[in-house]
């Protein structure tokens, strides 16, 4: 069986356009991830926050291993605390 040069390119053409439209979701679902993300680390500071005054404390990160073990690390201005910025 031949298969002709129009039909092969419309199968090229087809798989493509299959492969490209693939890779135009991908953004978009990224940023469905980063928001997810920022969404479940905006509650963990909530949870943290334990006197709501919209900072974590030494003492109010001891439950949370990570952010206990890189508080220096995440605190980078020295402050004492952690604000959502230094999460991100």
């Amino acid at each position: 069986m031949r298969i002709s040069p129009a039909t092969l390119m419309g199968a090229l053409a087809g798989t493509l356009l299959v492969t490209l439209s693939g890779f135009a979701q991908q953004p978009a679902l990224a940023a469905d991830e980063l928001q997810q993300y920022q969404q479940r680390l905006g509650k963990l500071f909530r949870q943290l926050d334990s006197n709501g005054d919209g900072r974590l404390g030494r003492d109010e990160v001891r439950s949370n291993a990570y952010l206990q073990r890189h508080f220096s690390r995440l605190d980078r201005a020295n402050k004492g605390y952690l604000t959502p910025a230094d999460l991100r």
